[in-house]
């Protein structure tokens, strides 16, 4: 059943969403913030988002294309918000205003997303009647050719969601399932933020290759950083993200990469095999600022670290992977991160939490 959907961000995920959604027969509304307006002319101008490789192939036509958030999200029913982390609070703000009784906002992926929105509402005194979901990772493995053309190297077989409060999650979920299928129920949005396993698969190896990313463009992470020594490393951080999972009492499934042989990092989530056919066509990063550390280690690593803080679990190697990213980026990530101790939420101990992502007060 066509449904009326606003895709918020338009970068590699917003594009390849949108694009999809609008090729499944939705009528789809692409914001992108203000500040980006001049990359994002194209997109206005003729709503058209060309998507090839391992998805529905053809040429999508948006049912609007725009800067103006309000205009993005008013009347529609799902808003999905795909953008890198360190856009949550921006979007927040810009976001929350604008939201009415009764729409669903999901983020894709989220990690823990939706406690930045609780936030905004408390500022601004508002509280319209919305539920939030947030997904582990995106449904793609997408790069833009162009403004207005994306490729999928590899489609998620599996994609856990969260929903706050979770007391909705068999709604929510099913709901989603007629957009992706492969969606399958997360305990909560704490669940899934800890099964977001790209603050493992990203930073240690892109640390690691420091000097060949800082002195070559033809780098591929995925190709060239993952060697058997840094495998080790990524496998300890993972225990340690395992560990601090355990501790706020949630179960398995962990996706943890220690299970599988050999190691392959997109095994669950995008099928075997997955580390080649997906990873090595991936080219990047470039630059010791991109996403896969301004992105995961302040709001992946540090999200990590300070629960086990909260839940008695010690990250000693995540913490050093945190600090060398400080210094090499010279930024404290541990002051601008998603530092749990910094949230609303930093003074309850775990079943508080626990009890507040289900019943949602």
């Amino acid at each position: 059943m066509s449904e009326k959907i606003a895709v918020i961000g338009a970068g590699n995920g917003g594009c390849a969403i949108a694009a999809h959604l609008a090729l499944q027969g939705h009528s789809v509304n692409l914001y992108e913030i203000p500040e980006l307006a001049d990359k994002f002319r194209p997109l206005v101008e003729k709503k058209k988002i060309a998507i090839s490789g391992k998805a529905e192939n053809g040429t999508a036509r948006l049912n609007m294309a725009t800067n103006d958030v309000a205009e993005a999200v008013e009347g529609v029913e799902t808003i999905i918000v795909t953008v890198p982390a360190f856009g949550y609070q921006h979007i927040a703000e810009l976001l929350v205003p604008e939201l009415k009784d009764g729409q669903l906002v999901t983020f894709i992926p989220g990690a823990f997303a939706t406690i930045y929105c609780l936030e905004e509402m408390n500022r601004k005194g508002i509280n319209p009647k919305v539920t939030f979901a947030e997904s582990a990772t995106l449904p793609y493995a997408a790069r833009l050719k162009s403004r207005a053309e994306v490729f999928i190297a590899g489609t998620a077989i599996c994609l856990p969601v969260g929903v706050f409060p979770a007391r909705n999650t068999e709604t929510v979920i099913k709901k989603l399932q007629e957009y992706y299928p492969v969606i399958i129920a997360g305990r909560d949005i704490l669940d899934i933020a800890l099964n977001n396993l790209n603050p493992v698969v990203h930073p240690a190896p892109v640390l690691l290759s420091t000097s060949v990313i800082e002195s070559s463009d033809d780098f591929y992470l995925y190709r060239d950083g993952i060697t058997d020594g840094v495998k080790r490393v990524m496998i300890a951080m993972d225990n340690e993200r395992i560990a601090v999972r355990k501790a706020c009492g949630i179960d398995a499934p962990h996706y943890g990469y220690h299970q599988f042989e050999p190691f392959d990092v997109f095994e669950d989530f995008f099928g075997k095999g997955g580390l080649v056919e997906t990873g090595y066509k991936l080219k990047g990063p470039t630059s010791m600022k991109d996403r896969y550390i301004t992105d995961d280690v302040p709001y992946g690593l540090v999200f990590y670290s300070t629960v086990g803080k909260k839940v008695g679990v010690e990250t000693p190697i995540c913490d050093g992977i945190i600090n060398l990213a400080s210094v090499i980026n010279e930024e404290d990530y541990w002051k601008t991160g998603a530092n749990v101790e910094k949230m609303f939420i930093g003074g309850w101990d775990i079943k508080k939490l626990t009890r507040f992502l289900f019943d949602g007060e």
